[in-house]
C-alpha cells in the first residue's frame, strides 16, 4: 500500500508537466480541444514577483506650430479682412462702410454711425498712401488689413509690396542656403470677386478722357499756331 502511493506521488508531477505543455487533447468524440500556451510574463529575480512589461506611448500628434528658419522674415499678421464700399477717399485715406466682415477684428479702429436711411453702419479709415488713387468712391472692395506698429493705424495696399532693400538678393539670403517661405501679403485690397483691382499708368485716367484729349491736342495746337505765325511773319518782312 505504501508503494501505491510514492508511484502515485511520483507520477502527479510529471502528469501536471506533461499537461502545463500540452497543445491539444482529444476527447472521446474524436473533436480536438485547443489549449491556450501561457506566455512566460518577466520575473523580478530578486523578490519572485511578476513585473508588468514597460509601456511606452508613442505619440502620432503632429506639431502645429510652424518654424521659421533663422534669418526670414516672420510670417505676416492679419489685422481684419472685411467687404467694404468706399464712401470717401482724401490724399492717403479711404473711409469704408463695412458691409461684412469675413475675418479678424476692427474694434478699436471703427465707429459706428447712421446711414442716411437712419440704419446703423460700421465705417472704418484704412491707410493706403499713393494707392489711394486706385480706388473709386461708391465701388465695394475686399480689404485685407494688416497693423502698423510704427504709426499704430492699420493700412492696405492695391499694389504688390516691393521687396524690402531689394529682397534677399541684397540680403545674400539666397546664398547662405536658407530657404525662407513665401506668404501671402494679407493687406492687399482685391475686387469682390477676388481678382486685381486695375493699378496700371492710365488707370487713374479712366472716364477723362475728354481731358486727356485736351491735354495732348491743346499744346500741340499751340505749337502749330506758332510756327505759322512765324511763317507769316517772315513773309511780311522785306527783303
Amino acid at each position: 500500500m505504501r508503494g501505491r502511493r510514492v508511484v502515485a506521488a511520483l507520477a502527479v508531477p510529471v502528469v501536471l508537466a506533461f499537461a502545463s505543455h500540452a497543445h491539444a487533447s482529444v476527447d472521446p468524440n474524436g473533436t480536438s480541444t485547443i489549449v491556450e500556451v501561457p506566455v512566460d510574463e518577466p520575473v523580478d529575480e530578486q523578490g519572485g514577483v511578476s513585473v508588468p512589461p514597460e509601456v511606452v506611448s508613442v505619440s502620432t500628434v503632429p506639431s502645429a506650430t510652424t518654424t521659421v528658419p533663422v534669418g526670414c522674415p516672420p510670417a505676416p499678421v492679419s489685422q481684419a479682412v472685411f467687404v467694404g464700399k468706399v464712401k470717401v477717399l482724401d490724399a492717403t485715406q479711404a473711409l469704408f462702410e463695412v458691409v461684412r466682415l469675413r475675418s479678424g477684428s476692427l474694434g478699436g479702429y471703427s465707429t459706428e454711425v447712421p446711414n442716411v436711411d437712419g440704419t446703423v453702419v460700421t465705417e472704418v479709415g484704412i491707410y493706403y498712401g499713393r494707392d489711394v488713387k486706385f480706388l473709386e468712391v461708391g465701388d465695394s472692395y475686399l480689404v485685407g488689413t494688416a497693423l502698423d506698429a510704427t504709426t499704430g493705424r492699420i493700412y492696405s495696399r492695391v499694389t504688390e509690396a516691393a521687396p524690402l532693400f531689394g529682397g534677399n538678393e541684397v540680403a545674400d539670403i539666397n546664398n547662405s542656403g536658407i530657404v525662407c517661405p513665401d506668404f501671402a501679403d494679407v493687406a492687399r485690397t482685391l475686387n469682390v470677386d477676388g481678382s486685381s483691382v486695375e493699378s496700371g499708368v492710365l488707370s487713374g485716367l479712366s472716364g477723362e478722357s475728354d481731358r486727356v484729349t485736351l491735354a495732348v491736342l491743346v499744346p500741340a495746337g499751340l505749337v502749330l499756331l506758332g510756327l505759322v505765325t512765324l511763317v507769316l511773319i517772315r513773309r511780311s518782312l522785306p527783303a
